[in-house]
């Protein structure tokens, strides 16, 4: 079968034949339709998350059909195989059915990232008219995170990341009521000049230096969820600002399937009718090796591959 593998740490994906997969006791085979990668993705890659060992297919969820031509979500490939192929192994218990209303792509957005979004907002018990940040917005996890806040009563949202022509989108779209670009100097006083009373909730995606600047841009009683390290693993915290505020680290992907297919579920039941949205683009599997680059230079959307379109 055709697949994305990668042959050594720290190089990119070539497209190769690759050993068809069998099903056995607990995994079923998945006939691919398209695949989907993540920052995750990236780091297990260059060797800083997960033992993995090369040669493995890459891309970790998906859509695709199990053997009765259901047509399912799947977010754990059994390794080496992964979602960038024509072919993967899953566990029954990652393999969840998708309703025929709702698109490839968009299922693949609700997984992950989606209920990357969902249960850390969901844990933070966001109260109605609540002012709500959130950090690392312009990735797919954030666009999620910016509608969900919306439909879960918040009062503002505010969407904070680097790249200033990326976040303008998010305001013209209408899911960020103000954006705060960081980088570029302060990033205190640009989160605290979007919103100078103080955020209640942030939803943190990224971690490190912007995290920091977050947490002193809160007001008392904010709840600080973060879940992701794209900016750095670490973070400075004084107990001055910790005072009359939590901070969580809430980890999604390792809770058990059942619990992160029922906020799948959840979620599908959110996005019905177009009221979640992201941006998508999206390769052909012979085009793995360009999908992978975009994954790296940071899209700004869902890299979706797939195996259908030549």
């Amino acid at each position: 079968m055709r697949a994305a593998v990668l042959t050594a740490l720290k190089t990119s994906p070539a497209v190769q034949q690759f050993d068809e997969p069998r099903a056995s006791a607990g995994l079923l085979k998945i006939s691919v339709v398209a695949g989907s990668s993540s920052p995750t993705d990236l780091m297990r890659a260059d060797g800083l998350y997960g033992a993995v060992t090369p040669p493995y297919v890459v891309g970790g969820e998906g859509v695709g059909l199990i053997e009765d031509r259901t047509r399912v979500y799947f977010g754990h490939s059994a390794s080496p195989y992964g979602s960038w192929a024509d072919h993967t192994i899953v566990p029954e218990a990652e393999i969840w059915p998708i309703p025929n209303d709702i698109e490839d792509a968009q299922a693949i957005a609700l997984g992950i990232s989606g209920t990357g979004a969902l249960i850390p907002l969901e844990e933070a018990q966001l109260q109605p008219g609540e002012r709500v940040l959130i950090l690392g917005a312009t990735g797919p996890l954030g666009q999620i995170a910016l509608q969900l806040a919306r439909q879960m009563g918040a009062g503002t949202v505010i969407a904070a990341a680097r790249n200033l022509s990326a976040l303008q989108r998010l305001r013209s779209r209408g899911i960020a009521d103000a954006i705060a670009q960081l980088g570029t100097g302060d990033d205190v006083a640009a989160l605290k000049s979007a919103c100078p009373a103080g955020y209640n909730v942030v939803l943190d995606a990224i971690f490190g230096p912007p995290a920091e600047a977050a947490l002193r841009a809160t007001a008392v009683g904010a709840r600080i969820m973060s879940i992701g390290v794209q900016a750095g693993m670490s973070m400075s915290v004084s107990l001055r600002d910790l005072i009359f505020r939590t901070h969580a680290g809430v980890a999604t992907g390792m809770r058990p399937a059942a619990e992160r297919r029922a906020a799948f579920e959840r979620l599908i039941e959110f996005g019905r009718g177009g009221k979640i949205k992201v941006d998508v683009t999206t390769y052909s599997l012979n085009d793995a090796a360009d999908a992978w680059a975009a994954q790296r230079n940071g899209p700004h959307a869902k890299v979706i591959v797939r195996t259908d379109c030549s």
